[in-house]
């Protein structure tokens, strides 16, 4: 059929449309390869597929590092402990043991498992006492082993002080009564003073003679009781002869802390 002139810019124009339209047709894109360095994500979890992340390093903290103990007496205990706090982070730390290097003058005890694990954000405590045997400086390392951590240890360190002795003295140390008659009392007693000596209580046990009915005794003393450091109190003595010749005895002041004295009495009777 045969277009009249009329209509054929019309036609042409279709005809230039329709080739503009094929030629911007677009071929589907082929799939792109994964990028190796992208983790892809599970479609039902969301989760990364791959290796799992490191864990972490376990590790722990020892507060404090080091303690100095006051001075204490030899063979006594310090009044204080040294306390350091244990604690994790990580994973569980495994504890294989807690040593001194000292452990008769610095013994430790513990509140951790050892050996054992201690979970990561949790504590325990290491306590050190100190306990000198000897004069001077006393020094220790406390060692904290693990089989996933790592060596740790505290200086501890402190000075034994030689013990202040705690005595009784008596003034005087002995006494002679004028002669006395028989079945009588003396006209003078013996007056024996007790002194306290040292740093500590003299602690008073009993004060006994050892013949009573012809030396009998009384005293301000507190009996049983202390007697503090530079204090002091008396005992008297009386002599009674219930025979003539020579009569005599030894009193006996005994201490739990500062040793025995003796006190000697003499006298005759007529």
């Amino acid at each position: 059929m045969l277009l009249s002139r009329s209509r054929w810019p019309s036609f042409a124009l279709t005809l230039s449309w329709m080739a503009l339209a094929a030629s911007c047709r677009v071929s589907p894109l082929s799939p792109a390869a994964p990028d190796v360095n992208t983790p892809s994500v599970s479609s039902s979890s969301g989760s990364f597929i791959g290796a799992a992340p490191a864990p972490a390093v376990s590790q722990f903290t020892v507060d404090p590092g080091a303690f100095s103990f006051p001075s204490t007496l030899i063979g006594t205990t310090s009044t204080i402990n040294a306390v350091a706090t244990l604690t994790s982070a990580g994973s569980a730390i495994q504890l294989l043991d807690i040593s001194s290097s000292n452990p008769s003058e610095f013994p430790v005890t513990t509140t951790c498992a050892v050996p054992g694990a201690v979970a990561p954000g949790t504590t325990c405590l290491v306590s050190i006492q100190f306990k000198p045997s000897s004069f001077g400086t006393r020094s220790a390392q406390i060692t904290i082993r693990t089989t996933n951590g790592r060596q740790v240890p505290i200086a501890v360190s402190g000075s034994g002080v030689q013990v202040i002795v705690s005595q009784i003295t008596l003034s005087p140390e002995s006494f002679l009564f004028p002669d006395t008659v028989v079945g009588s009392t003396s006209v003078r007693s013996a007056v024996i003073t007790l002194t306290g000596t040292g740093a500590a209580l003299i602690q008073l046990t009993a004060i006994s003679i050892s013949d009573p009915s012809e030396f009998p005794t009384t005293t301000t003393c507190n009996v049983p009781g202390t007697l503090a450091p530079g204090a002091s109190c008396t005992v008297s003595v009386q002599f009674r002869p219930n025979a003539s010749g020579n009569r005599s005895s030894l009193m006996t002041i005994t201490t739990s802390n500062g040793g025995t004295a003796t006190f000697s009495v003499s006298g005759a009777g007529i």
